[in-house]
């Protein structure tokens, strides 16, 4: 994973620490534990603009919790890297 070096980037992954000390263990002690993926999405969220920046990692994550619904996936999704994806797109 690439260094947080950029202040957006900073803030992002701050604002996603802080909802994840306060809100979340707030809507988990309310509804129970009811992630769908592994990693969380604000976990994702934190990895894929760490990697990619806000832009186009906000972009991800957003994407991400579109797919937590009944309907939509489950299971171990990481972020991947620029790398392996990258050497996926070369294959």
């Amino acid at each position: 994973m690439r260094k947080i070096g950029t202040s957006p980037r900073l803030v992002a992954v701050g604002m996603l620490a802080i909802y994840r000390a306060v809100v979340s263990p707030v809507i988990h002690a309310i509804n129970g534990p009811a992630c769908r993926f592994e990693p969380s999405c604000s976990a994702y969220a934190r990895d894929a603009i760490a990697e990619y920046g806000i832009i186009r990692g906000g972009i991800m994550a957003a994407w991400r919790v579109a797919r937590c619904n009944p309907l939509g996936g489950h299971g171990f999704d990481p972020v991947r890297g620029r790398e392996a994806a990258a050497e996926e797109r070369s294959r």
